[in-house]
């Protein structure tokens, strides 16, 4: 088979949760969780799509949820803890890359945390194209999403490869004439690549 790019979930794949909402900061752990759960869940689709928007509407979820400082130091140490990448799976597509794979990002997230993946993170640089739910108006499972992916890819569907970490994603995916595999660990991940493509670690 032969393999022109591979598409990485970020949350469970590229990177994993770190310890904002775990930890007491101001408020308790449980305080930050449950204001987190709550912003998103009031939050407006325009809210979710714009930098903007979101900064602007958690100032204001926060000032009435008694915040007692300024949003931005908020919003800051929430973007430094929540997610932390992975080195060995960035490592893992710089060397793709050097081989002559392409490497994409196919990620649910808010306008808030793509631009952060994007600038703050890195991965616009490091990746070949960053594949967003916000940016594509469509999120995983939804075959929109993937639809709207692979038009901007240039390669066929058949010389792809996606790894995520939701059962459902990996499905989606493969009704879509993608290969898909479930991602667990970067052993099997790395295992995956080595029996469908003879690629090494």
């Amino acid at each position: 088979m032969k393999l022109s790019g591979v598409i990485f979930d970020a949350d469970g794949v590229l990177q994993h949760a770190g310890p904002f909402g775990t930890e007491d900061w101001v408020w308790s752990a449980r305080r930050h969780r449950d204001f987190v759960t709550g912003f998103y869940s009031a939050a407006a689709p325009e809210t979710l799509a714009d930098v903007g928007a979101f900064t602007a509407a958690c100032g204001r979820a926060l000032a009435q949820a008694g915040w007692p400082h300024e949003a931005a130091s908020y919003l800051e140490r929430w973007a430094e803890g929540a997610v932390i990448p992975d080195p060995a799976m960035l490592e893992d597509v710089r060397r793709l890359r050097a081989a002559g794979v392409a490497s994409y990002l196919g990620s649910n997230q808010d306008a808030f945390w793509a631009a952060h993946l994007e600038t703050t993170l890195g991965y616009g640089a490091l990746l070949d194209g960053l594949f967003i739910s916000c940016r594509l108006g469509a999120a995983k499972p939804q075959a929109a999403f993937f639809e709207a992916m692979l038009a901007q890819i240039p390669f066929p569907r058949e010389e792809l490869i996606f790894f995520d970490d939701k059962a459902a994603n990996v499905e989606a995916a493969l009704a879509c004439g993608l290969e898909a595999r479930l991602f667990t660990d970067r052993a099997r991940y790395l295992r995956d690549l080595e029996e469908l493509y003879g690629l090494g670690a």
